[in-house]
């Protein structure tokens, strides 16, 4: 009787993609809750926009909120596309499946969107904590 044996890359994916959602939800809702946070403390409210860079700090929080969703929905659409190639494989001939497969391939999409906003999200937290201070 055989077993179902993972290989040592599908655990390893396992753990990526479990760490890859998390860290997306994590940056999301740091992403939404702090700028919440700021803004319904009437008193660190007015000490930041008094500043003049409430506009840079928000700008800051929805561009990395935005890039997380932006990078979500490229992987989504390139699994799809990986999926559809599985189910229909003349579709694997097209240019749309290969620039698929490639985009699902690039590690550096989701490193340079994640870094980007993990430091976006830093600089906006130091900055809003600078001016409170």
């Amino acid at each position: 009787m055989a077993k179902n044996v993972e290989s040592q890359a599908d655990q390893y994916f396992n753990v990526y993609a479990e760490l890859s959602k998390t860290l997306r939800t994590w940056l999301v809702a740091y992403g939404i809750g702090a700028p919440i946070v700021l803004l319904t403390n009437a008193g660190f409210s007015a000490v930041i926009r008094k500043a003049g860079d409430s506009k840079y700090i928000a700008g800051a929080f929805l561009v990395g909120v935005a890039a997380q969703v932006a990078l979500a929905a490229i992987n989504k659409v390139s699994m799809w596309a990986l999926y559809y190639g599985e189910t229909q494989p003349a579709y694997k001939m097209t240019r749309r499946f290969k620039f698929a497969h490639l985009v699902s391939e690039t590690f550096a999409i989701d490193l340079l969107l994640d870094l980007g906003t993990i430091i976006g999200f830093a600089w906006a937290t130091w900055a809003a904590f600078r001016i409170a201070a």
